[in-house]
């Protein structure tokens, strides 16, 4: 299900004629996640013996919040570049597909806000509206696991509600 007005093109994000939505990780977010990963596995080298397990949903957690990363990355390359060197507007394109697919692997309310904040960057309002209303709704209602709270640790969840909340308002 796309929540949003406008059918933007994003790399590995591919909306069929049915409505159905197939996501693929791109090469360089399969590098981020593969990066991430390794050095997740040779921190924990020394620690313990024996195979490295991480719980599937803590997999997925944790997968997604690289994914948040590398969105994060696109945007501040975006942001820092100077014209003409960077295409922004791929950048915050590769960002939203990220943001997109972490929303998938876990659902977050506030990957639903960052959203919200591409879509401003690329200029989609109405598509950034619906976000940020999304996210209003979706975080009401939002009960965190224990690895949810683990991630969330790292995000201000109150100042995103604030935020959101007054450009909806703004919108009124």
């Amino acid at each position: 299900m796309w929540h949003f007005k406008k059918r933007s093109k994003l790399p590995g994000v591919d909306q069929h004629p049915n409505g159905q939505i197939s996501l693929t990780l791109t090469d360089e977010e399969q590098a981020e996640l593969d990066n991430f990963f390794r050095m997740m596995k040779e921190s924990s080298q020394g620690i313990e013996q024996g195979t490295w397990y991480i719980h599937p949903e803590a997999h997925k957690a944790m997968t997604a919040s690289a994914l948040i990363g590398y969105a994060q990355s696109q945007v501040t390359l975006a942001e820092m570049a100077d014209e003409g060197v960077v295409d922004k507007e791929l950048c915050f394109r590769k960002a939203l597909g990220a943001a997109t697919k972490a929303y998938s692997f876990r659902s977050l309310p506030i990957y639903m806000f960052d959203m919200g904040c591409i879509f401003e960057m690329l200029g989609e309002t109405a598509s950034a509206l619906d976000a940020f209303r999304s996210f209003l709704e979706l975080q009401r209602a939002f009960k965190p696991s224990d690895v949810d709270m683990i991630v969330l640790g790292q995000r201000d969840v109150d100042a995103a509600i604030i935020e959101a909340q007054e450009r909806v308002s703004q919108s009124s």
